[in-house]
């Protein structure tokens, strides 16, 4: 085991600081320092996000932080350092922004008697790997999307076709099942690309700096994704590849009510409570992660859709941060609770979504299919309803109703407003048990807990990625 090493290898981890990508990359640092005493970890975090590690550094006091001052950036107000904090399209900014910390951490690096022998950093913190070539150690990518979205994004990155219409059909032949997408659905991230442009061509040496870096962690497993991780090791461009998800709270913590930070002012007790009153597979929960905030015509047609599907619901509702035109967004339909009183619960702000979906009541998932939404929904096997809107989610859409079976589509597109006649069928219709989604769910939940556990894929890549990390503290 690698535990019983004797060498000590000490890392670097650099989360972004956005929820989607913080959580799954402190479950692996947790990972990391729980079974695997030989390594160090320092984490790189900015003092507003601190407290986001407070569970992690209880439970593994030997993590050491490095704070750092959060740059200035003309788009980001003094006082936020998350991308949760801020407009869906602020990612950019966030990157840019995080650049101005390379001096920094160079010089923290060679003030330290016994700096790290390697980086870990997100996907979306490439400029890093020129950190790691100044200072002659290898940087392991992160990547907090799954194997198919990766491969998407680099062939973009790589072939930089024009996304000027956003019709146009952009197709991806070397990947297998050739996915293909309208320029609509492609990453923002990348159709903010312009030729020329400082910011742009920055961005651009940050995405293909990935593909140049020692190698990858994925949050993925070899079952789920077997095509696209074969893909990515012999013609992705990547040298080494860790598949080592689903990266979720280890069994002995269990899912807990502190994961991503603090929670909102909802009685989760209550909630609960609640949800022990309900049938198995009863509840249909909805939530569209950290970022989505639904115009409040969105927010009409789901309310109604879920009033006319007669399905007991629990609804977290994104309440609008800046940039969003106060009373535009996020406003549930006036009456709609009183209605529903006794059938749906609403929490406003932050749940413990991992518990929740983990209920024996909840039986299935309206989402918009995040890649950690996408994992956990998968491990609580669960029908999963989808709602892509941005980033890789289309993406992650692509594989859960096309290629897995495991999911129902109900709509596409972060402007769209549902059909609330229709969403009402899909949602009454995903509670069935004889529905092929909830048998290929459990299934694939099944194959989840298996690979992180002893002898699974997940967990023999883990241990993989930790013989190699030992490997760099070997003169």
């Amino acid at each position: 085991m690698a535990n019983s090493e004797p060498r000590c290898a000490h890392i670097l981890v650099f989360p972004y600081p956005a929820q989607g990508h913080m959580i799954p990359l402190l479950d692996l640092t947790h990972q990391l320092s729980h079974h695997h005493a030989g390594i160090t970890i320092t984490i790189l975090i900015t003092p507003k996000n601190l407290h986001i590690l407070k569970p992690l550094l209880t439970k593994n006091p030997a993590i050491k932080t490095l704070i750092l001052p959060f740059p200035d950036h003309p788009l980001i107000p003094t006082g936020i350092e998350n991308v949760k904090d801020l407009p869906a399209n602020s990612f950019l900014a966030m990157m840019c922004a995080l650049r101005k910390l390379y001096d920094p951490i160079v010089q923290w690096f060679k003030s330290h008697p016994s700096p790290p022998v390697a980086i870990i950093s997100d996907f979306f913190l490439g400029w890093t790997y020129h950190i790691a070539c100044e200072l002659g150690v290898p940087r392991i990518v992160f990547s907090p999307s799954g194997a198919l979205a990766l491969a998407v994004i680099d062939s973009l990155w790589r072939r930089l076709p024009k996304t000027d219409d956003p019709d146009l059909l952009i197709s991806f032949p070397e990947i297998p099942n050739s996915p293909n997408y309208p320029c609509r659905q492609i990453s923002p991230v990348y159709r903010s690309y312009v030729e020329g442009d400082p910011v742009s061509e920055f961005l651009k040496d940050c995405m293909r700096s990935n593909l140049k870096s020692w190698g990858i962690v994925i949050n993925t497993f070899t079952e789920l994704e077997s095509s696209y991780l074969d893909y990515m090791m012999k013609n992705g461009g990547y040298d080494r590849v860790w598949p080592v998800g689903p990266l979720l709270p280890l069994d002995s913590d269990g899912p807990t009510k502190e994961r991503g930070g603090p929670g909102s002012s909802t009685d989760f007790r209550d909630l609960f409570s609640w949800l022990d009153t309900c049938p198995d597979n009863s509840v249909v929960y909805v939530c569209f992660g950290s970022q989505a905030v639904l115009t409040n015509e969105q927010m009409e047609g789901l309310a109604a859709g879920l009033e006319c599907s007669g399905v007991r619901f629990l609804w977290c509702v994104k309440e609008p941060t800046l940039g969003h035109v106060g009373g535009n967004y996020g406003v549930i339909p006036n009456g709609f609770e009183d209605r529903m009183a006794g059938r749906g619960k609403v929490i406003r702000g932050w749940a413990p979504q991992l518990l929740i979906l983990k209920h024996r009541a909840v039986g299935s998932f309206m989402t918009h299919c995040g890649w950690n939404s996408v994992l956990e929904g998968l491990n609580a096997g669960v029908v999963m309803l989808t709602w892509p809107m941005g980033a890789d989610q289309f993406s992650n859409a692509t594989l859960l109703v096309d290629q897995l079976k495991v999911s129902i589509s109900v709509c596409e597109g972060c402007g769209t407003v549902p059909d609330s006649i229709e969403l009402g069928r899909l949602v009454f219709d995903s509670m069935s048990e004889n529905r092929i989604e909830r048998v290929r769910a459990m299934e694939l939940s099944k194959a989840s807990t298996h690979a992180v556990k002893e002898g699974g894929s997940s967990f023999k890549d883990l241990d993989r990625l930790v013989k190699d990390l030992y490997g760099f503290s070997v003169n």
